[in-house]
């Protein structure tokens, strides 16, 4: 008995033979359906950012650490992370080890209906901050108005 070989079955034996791959498979852990949400840590303060701590600029990041310092309450462990996450109880269970926190900061547009439990404060982009002085201003008297400073 004979086989034909198909176009596609001789096209896919050939790229096989030099090690490419037609084809890939898709992975079983489908994340596509997990959202992002990107933080930094220091002390008793967690802030939210709009993209990884790592991404931002050297005068934003020196910015942020800046305002966690001007508050005193910034001693402790130094830590930024990205969480994926599908639901509110996956938050909840990464918050929970977070409970000596005094205050949250949320800068930029973060879509996130958690509810944390602390005090928040909603803050524009790190970008804008630097660019404007009396957003700033704005930012550190919310700031001492939370904390009683």
């Amino acid at each position: 008995m004979l086989f034909m070989l198909t176009p596609e079955i001789k096209t896919n034996l050939i790229l096989k033979e030099i090690g490419i791959k037609r084809y890939s498979l898709r992975s079983s852990n489908n994340q596509s359906h997990k959202k992002s949400l990107h933080f930094y840590k220091k002390g008793h303060i967690l802030a939210l950012l709009d993209k990884p701590y790592e991404n931002f600029v050297r005068e934003q990041q020196d910015l942020l650490i800046a305002i966690f310092s001007s508050t005193k309450i910034d001693n402790g462990e130094e830590v930024f992370k990205t969480i994926r996450y599908s639901s509110n109880n996956d938050l909840r269970n990464e918050f929970e080890e977070m409970s000596d926190l005094k205050m949250i900061i949320i800068f930029g547009n973060i879509s996130c209906d958690f509810d944390f439990k602390n005090e928040q404060i909603i803050a524009p982009k790190l970008s804008l901050l630097l660019a404007n002085k009396d957003s700033k201003k704005e930012l550190w008297l919310q700031i001492k108005q939370k904390l009683n400073i």
